[in-house]
């Protein structure tokens, strides 16, 4: 039950993670005009390291061309969910070992992404940033941390109180 409750958060953050990414590789979207202007995670990223128009530029080709391995990846992902809802929603009880197999490969899977995820920071981070713009970006990951810990912290009192 434990690693089906992380597996899915686990998806969950990929999931909103390669939407924002995808959403930012749209050049224009109806009358907001380019997304890096929109409302979002990318566009508050970009805001705070205060981007050039340059610097987003190489951050989009990067992300065309990592693109692909991340497709195929979620697509892949996609595929084991639809194996796990297969087996989950049948009539009677599910195989305890199917679950136990599925969930390895989804968990697999995931780490493949989480992965992908930080080789694409990586890049972004050495290739494209300079040095103030890293110190910042270092800040935003410390409290991206700090409220991911707030967070369990709250899920865990929630649970607690009743």
């Amino acid at each position: 039950m434990r690693r089906m409750v992380w597996t899915t958060v686990g998806a969950a953050l990929i999931f909103v993670g390669i939407t924002a990414a995808w959403t930012q590789s749209r050049l224009w979207r109806g009358w907001n005009g380019p997304m890096w202007f929109h409302h979002g995670p990318i566009c508050f990223v970009a805001r705070e390291l205060d981007l050039s128009d340059t610097q987003k530029s190489q951050i989009r080709s990067i992300w065309e061309g990592e693109r692909p391995n991340v497709v195929e990846l979620v697509h892949e992902f996609a595929s084991e969910q639809r194996d796990m809802d297969a087996l989950t929603f049948q009539d009677g009880a599910p195989d305890d070992g199917r679950i136990r197999d599925i969930s390895a490969r989804q968990g697999a899977t995931l780490a493949k992404l989480l992965a992908e995820k930080e080789r694409l920071t990586g890049k972004i981070y050495f290739l494209v940033l300079n040095a103030a713009q890293r110190a910042k970006a270092d800040e935003l990951r410390k409290r991206w941390n700090t409220q991911l810990g707030y967070v369990a912290d709250r899920i865990g009192n929630k649970t607690g109180r009743k």
